[in-house]
């Protein structure tokens, strides 16, 4: 998806200074009026172009929504995704790419909304999805990787997440496994990965992802306000949302070459920042309930629990609770 709009905005943003319309045109090879035409429209949009006569155009800022053209403008050399669909609300971006990947689409979709009314979590639990607050997104992917090691793909999105916290905003995040991200006491971001087949069974994944961003406290459902965190919260300011979007595709794409070529290095991060590697855990999966201390992660980032009779149980899924350090 390389429109005007994206390639326009990719060189306003590219430039240091004023550009006039007659270079635009040239480097985007485009009409004059056209050009002139589209600048008005994204001024119309929400974005502050300011104009100087005899020096040109130059991009100020960005409205804080999330715009398809804006997004892609911003992934320059990101392989991960070829198309970036934008909903201002729907029921959940995951069923939407699910639906996509049925129909037979290729991988490489990356569905945003601004708010999601059906949004969820594991165990079919609801998502809060608040309007022009956080990231919901879903990523509908082809992996090439054999099918049984798909469920790498939470630990690789964990990570991603972690890191593009940590590297734009300069906060340690903790990866409660398998899919919770931490800053501090307080639950941010949330994953969820899912599979399914084409009407040629042709399998998909669709990995979403659910990121507090601008939420205050009285954002949050009453019962999640001793729990629930967002990045605001944690920095104390306001975060750019399509900025912080477009690092994390950027950091999802640097690390997919990682699920086949070097998982370790991912386990090895996970690990660093695992909220419970060394603690003493309660697992529920099920009506099953297992107690132990978590001791590591294995190869294909299951959870190792070392129980008090010593033996050691391999936990692929569940929901983790503290119990001790």
């Amino acid at each position: 998806m390389n429109t005007l709009d994206a390639r326009l905005l990719a060189a306003l943003r590219a430039s240091h200074v004023h550009l006039p319309a007659t270079d635009l045109a040239s480097q985007l090879k485009t009409p004059l009026a056209t050009i002139e035409a589209r600048l008005a429209e994204l001024r119309a949009a929400g974005f502050e172009i300011e104009e100087r006569p005899g020096l040109g155009f130059r991009l100020v800022r960005s409205p804080d929504r999330l715009i398809a053209d804006d997004l892609h403008a911003r992934l320059d050399g990101c392989t991960l995704v070829r198309e970036i669909i934008v909903f201002n609300e729907t029921g959940s971006t995951n069923d939407y790419a699910t639906q996509r990947g049925r129909q037979g689409a290729p991988g490489g979709i990356a569905v945003f909304a601004e708010r999601q009314t059906a949004g969820r979590g594991r165990f079919g639990r609801t998502w809060d999805s608040a309007m022009y607050r956080g990231l919901w997104f879903s990523l509908l992917l082809r992996p090439t990787l054999p099918i049984n090691v798909w469920p790498r793909l939470t630990t690789w999105a964990a990570v991603s997440l972690a890191s593009a916290i940590e590297n734009s905003l300069g906060l340690p995040a903790a990866i409660k496994w398998p899919n919770d991200i931490y800053l501090t006491d307080r639950k941010v971001a949330g994953i969820l990965a899912e599979s399914g087949t084409d009407a040629n069974n042709q399998p998909f994944a669709v990995v979403g992802l659910g990121v507090n961003v601008n939420h205050e406290l009285r954002d949050f459902p009453h019962e999640l306000e001793g729990k629930a965190g967002s990045l605001r919260m944690a920095t104390g300011r306001m975060i750019d949302r399509p900025t912080f979007a477009a690092a994390l595709l950027h950091e999802l794409d640097a690390r997919l070459p990682q699920l086949a070529a070097d998982f370790p290095q991912i386990i090895a991060e996970v690990s660093r920042r695992s909220m419970l590697i060394g603690r003493w855990v309660q697992l529920r999966a099920g009506h099953a309930i297992v107690e132990g201390r978590a001791e590591s992660l294995d190869a294909d980032g299951h959870l190792l629990l070392r129980k008090t009779d010593g033996s050691l149980s391999r936990l692929t899924a569940g929901e983790v609770t503290v119990i001790a350090d």
